[in-house]
Order: C-alpha cells, then sequence, then structure tokens
C-alpha cells in the first residue's frame, strides 16, 4: 500500500481555496434547488434569493481565478502510484472541475446580464454592458442547467475518490488538502 510522503502536500494557499470554493459550491446546489420553489409572486423574497445566488456564484468565479493563477506558480504534489486508469480518471476530473467551475458561473452571470434585469453582486448593482437579449438569456440559462449537473457529477466523482483514499486505501492522501494526520512509510 503506497503511503502519503509528507513533503507532497498542496500549499497553505491552494488548501483554502479548495474548502472556500467547495463549501460555497455545496452551499450553491442547495440554494439554487432550494430558490426555484420560491412562488414568482410577490417578487421581492425571489429576487433576493436569486441575487445572493448570483452574489456567491460570482465569488466562486473570482475565487476560481485566484486558483488558477495560484495553481499556475505552484504545480501541485504528485499522485500515488495507483493504475493508470485511475490517475487518467483523477487528473481529468481536477481539469473538469477547473474548467466546469469557471463555465458554470460565467454561463450564469451571462444569463443574468441578457435577462434584462440588473446584475447585483451582494446589493451594489454591477456596470450594465449587455441589453435584454432573450434568445442568449436563454442558451445561458440552458448551460447553466446542463452545467450543474456536469458539476454534480464530477463533485461526486472526486468525493467517491477521496473516500476511496480515506476507507479503503487508508494511504494518508487526504493529509494533502489538511484532512487527517500523514501517515509516514
Amino acid at each position: 500500500m503506497a503511503v502519503f510522503d509528507p513533503g507532497t502536500r498542496y500549499t497553505r494557499t491552494a488548501i483554502v481555496l479548495h474548502w472556500l470554493i467547495a463549501l460555497a459550491v455545496i452551499g450553491q446546489f442547495a440554494w439554487g434547488w432550494w430558490m426555484q420553489e420560491i412562488p414568482k409572486q410577490p417578487p421581492g423574497m425571489r429576487a433576493d434569493a436569486f441575487n445572493l445566488h448570483k452574489s456567491i456564484g460570482l465569488t466562486i468565479l473570482a475565487l476560481m481565478v485566484v486558483r488558477i493563477l495560484w495553481r499556475a506558480g505552484h504545480r501541485p504534489p504528485a499522485l500515488l502510484p495507483m493504475p493508470r486508469w485511475q490517475s487518467m480518471l483523477a487528473n481529468a476530473v481536477h481539469v473538469g472541475l477547473y474548467v466546469i467551475l469557471v463555465v458554470h458561473p460565467l454561463a450564469g452571470y451571462l444569463g443574468s446580464v441578457w435577462s434584462g434585469y440588473p446584475v447585483k453582486y451582494f446589493g451594489m448593482t454591477l456596470p450594465v454592458w449587455g441589453s435584454k437579449e432573450p434568445a442568449l438569456k436563454d442558451l445561458m440559462s440552458a448551460a447553466h442547467l446542463w452545467t450543474s449537473w456536469i458539476l454534480v457529477a464530477a463533485v461526486l466523482v472526486h468525493i467517491t475518490g477521496a473516500l476511496k483514499h480515506a476507507l479503503v486505501n487508508r494511504d494518508g492522501l487526504l493529509a494533502r488538502m489538511g484532512v487527517g494526520r500523514v501517515r509516514n512509510a
């Protein structure tokens, strides 16, 4: 059984960004589905819920930009020895999460821009640069919906892999992300 090398830990910045984004994304799943159930009339509560969802989504997008820039200058630790298909899946899921965590909030933002309603970031109205474009709004809404399901699938595969390392392999790999203790060989 391969055991985690304590010298192959993510940087503290990468760990903090990972967990901030993870918590925000999980919260967004719940909030996004719950807010769909809010009646359209009267509009106040629904609009507030959507504006909070948009604000957190834009924050996730900003954190992902920071994370990508950080990662560009800081190589991640090497994977533990594992079958080729597992390392390929792990790399594909990580790349997929990075891509989807940019595309998904961007599609949501663009859908909002082209909805004709102002986009607010925690109560502050953002500058208007687009106009009401129903066809583009519908396209971005569809993209936001489809990427939400892709994101759910990618997160579930990522969590499944983490649980496999924690509960089956017991290889201490999660210590790379600050979870658990480092096991020495």
